[in-house]
């Protein structure tokens, strides 16, 4: 655990949940903000776990913090941190930019089912998302609204892509493959050149927010 007196230090907690599932989550946030190096942006790191839709539903938000650093909120639903469901490809999920009213702290989550491989993956996208705004990789307000949904879908690609080729935790290439079908194929079938957009976005060959929005509009409007 990293040491919360340190100056550089970023303390990490978890709120909203009953205790025994605060000390399990804490050791897989704490993880991923050290494997992304965000102690030198952010001073504190809270993970909100609340009732919101959708197994890996996550959205998160950057406060002014101390020192000229942020503190970074990420709210999740309790599915989010158990066992992935065999076959699902619901993806819900919201991105940052996206408004919404603050979830209820009020809910107390139950920690059984919880799944670690499951919390490491939830946790390391949602800082590498955090890192990619911090260091303006991803500028939302340059996302045109009528592609929004899609973009957030194609980067979540690249960001587990990245972590994938690192050798860190993240979403499989089969669930993120999953999730890419049931998105587009809301337009019809699937086409070829779907996957080669998406394999492109998962090796890194698309991997700046210019070339992954270019790709984005190339492909059927949802």
């Amino acid at each position: 655990m990293a040491d919360a007196t340190a100056p550089d230090a970023c303390r990490v907690s978890c709120h909203a949940c009953e205790p025994a599932l605060a000390n399990l989550v804490v050791p897989h946030l704490e993880a991923a903000v050290a494997h992304l190096r965000l102690a030198t942006h952010l001073a504190e790191a809270v993970l909100c776990v609340d009732d919101l839709p959708g197994h890996d539903t996550g959205w998160l938000r950057l406060d002014p913090g101390p020192e000229g650093r942020r503190v970074l909120t990420i709210y999740c639903n309790s599915d989010g941190l158990r066992p992935e469901p065999t076959g699902s490809v619901d993806d819900g999920a919201r991105q940052v930019w996206e408004q919404r009213p603050a979830p209820r702290e009020d809910e107390v989550q139950p920690a059984e089912n919880f799944a670690p491989a499951t919390a490491d993956a939830f946790c390391h996208h949602q800082c590498a998302l955090a890192a990619d705004l911090l260091q303006h990789e991803l500028v939302p307000d340059l996302v045109p609204v009528p592609w929004a949904e899609a973009f957030a879908a194609a980067w979540d690609v690249v960001i587990d892509g990245r972590l994938a080729r690192s050798g860190l935790p993240c979403y499989q290439l089969a669930v993120r493959r999953a999730r890419f079908a049931a998105l587009f194929s809301a337009v019809g079938v699937v086409l070829p050149e779907h996957w080669q957009i998406f394999q492109s976005l998962w090796e890194g060959g698309l991997s700046t927010q210019t070339d992954v929005l270019g790709a984005v509009r190339r492909l059927p409007r949802l």
